[in-house]
């Protein structure tokens, strides 16, 4: 009995500690990569259905759920490989998304087509940096493959919103 309980010890203990290395095992670029993308996704989900309430451009409207349903499904992919390798992500954007995300909650129509559309052409820009650095910089496949993927979508967005700030962005 007491070797079946040394037994089980040791392979809990060994568990843990495996779980603990994963996490340990990241880079610390890593481990903000998490947490910047967390806060981004989470936030271009808010504002995007912002932006299918307040918008009053057509286009801007459906960027606007494009934003919703492409970023839920990549925050849901990043939480299972966050869960994974034992990384906590954030609860709620950063407090600069969060300033925006206010001031858009404020504007309507014309004026939010304007200032959204502004804010997701910056966005996304950085955005291209940011998973292009990450796919370059990780040695984690699975943060590889996101990043990868991740950077073919915000391609995919920064293109449509460059159409749609030519239209509303002025």
């Amino acid at each position: 009995m007491k070797s079946l309980r040394l037994c089980t010890t040791c392979f809990l203990l060994a568990a843990t500690t495996a779980f603990a290395a994963q996490a340990a095992d990241l880079s610390h670029h890593d481990k903000e990569y998490f947490k910047k993308t967390a806060e981004g996704l989470m936030a271009e989900v808010e504002m995007g259905k912002m932006a299918e309430k307040q918008a009053e451009d057509p286009g801007v409207k459906a960027f606007g759920k494009r934003m919703v349903d492409d970023h839920s499904k990549d925050l849901t992919e990043l939480k299972q490989i966050a869960s994974k390798k034992t990384v906590e992500l954030p609860d709620a954007p950063s407090h600069k998304q969060k300033r925006e995300a206010d001031k858009l909650s404020k504007m309507t129509g014309k004026d939010f087509d304007r200032e959204y559309v502004q804010y997701e052409t910056k966005d996304h820009k950085e955005d291209i940096k940011d998973q292009a650095k990450e796919m370059k910089d990780t040695s984690d496949s699975d943060l590889k493959k996101f990043a990868t993927a991740a950077h073919s979508t915000v391609t995919e967005h920064y293109k449509m919103v460059e159409d749609l700030h030519g239209k509303v962005g002025k």
